[in-house]
């Protein structure tokens, strides 16, 4: 996959993504809707994605200032429950905000890398492996539709 080709796919997913999102109020994000554990409500599920984000412009401003990324030695699970927790008393338009802000702070990060290069090399870009950001379209699949589903809407996402 090249880059732009992640890139086009990453937008389109977000598009999917947000439309789990339309006509989402406070109440509806922050009441328990799912199993217990770090994504209770649906405010989690988008605040667990902004946290993500946040974490591989981190990485990125790191990789770029040659310094080496964090991001493979990190306890995904206390990672998930830390930030989970520190989101918890936002509002949905805070966790909102944050996740928009992101969005556009990625594109623009790797809009600065020369063809298919990235962070991790060309294989930034590819479905699959140890330096592959695919798992950010990842998760707005998974929770996309376990937000759809508990909104119960019908949404299909980009193959």
């Amino acid at each position: 996959m090249t880059k732009d080709q992640f890139v086009a796919k990453f937008k389109a997913t977000r598009a999917v993504f947000l439309s789990t999102l339309n006509g989402l109020q406070e109440q509806e994000a922050s009441v328990a809707s799912g199993p217990a554990g770090d994504w209770v409500t649906i405010k989690d599920l988008i605040g667990h994605i902004a946290s993500w984000e946040r974490e591989v412009l981190i990485a990125d401003e790191m990789i770029k200032r040659g310094e080496e990324s964090y991001l493979g030695k990190l306890n995904f699970d206390e990672f998930n429950r830390a930030q989970s927790e520190h989101r918890r008393n936002w509002s949905l338009a805070q966790v909102m905000a944050e996740l928009d802000l992101n969005y556009e702070a990625l594109l623009m990060a790797w809009d600065e890398y020369e063809d298919d290069d990235g962070p991790f090399g060309p294989a930034t870009w590819q479905p699959e492996g140890p330096d592959s950001l695919y798992w950010l379209i990842s998760h707005q699949v998974e929770h996309g539709s376990d937000i759809a589903r508990r909104r119960g809407l019908q949404v299909v996402f980009p193959q």
